[in-house]
């Protein structure tokens, strides 16, 4: 849910995993372990790293993004 909130459908949370920790409550350790846990089942996806620090943002289980078809790609007629 926060990666939601803060990232939307499409953008990445380039917020750490301390600080999303900190802001869900939890330690970070817990988070970056579920925060790994979400990834491997789809729910996130990894993004970009700026040294140290990895970014994700909602993944296809979360989004369904490549199972919709876009509207500008079907004939009409």
């Amino acid at each position: 849910m926060t990666y939601a909130i803060l990232g939307g459908l499409e953008h990445s949370v380039e917020r750490t995993a301390a600080e999303l920790a900190e802001r869900m409550g939890v330690p970070a350790p817990h988070f970056s372990r579920a925060r790994r846990e979400l990834e491997a089942a789809g729910w996130l996806e990894y993004t970009h790293s700026e040294g140290q620090i990895k970014f994700f943002r909602l993944g296809e289980a979360a989004t369904g993004r490549d199972v919709v078809v876009p509207l500008h790609n079907r004939p009409t007629g």
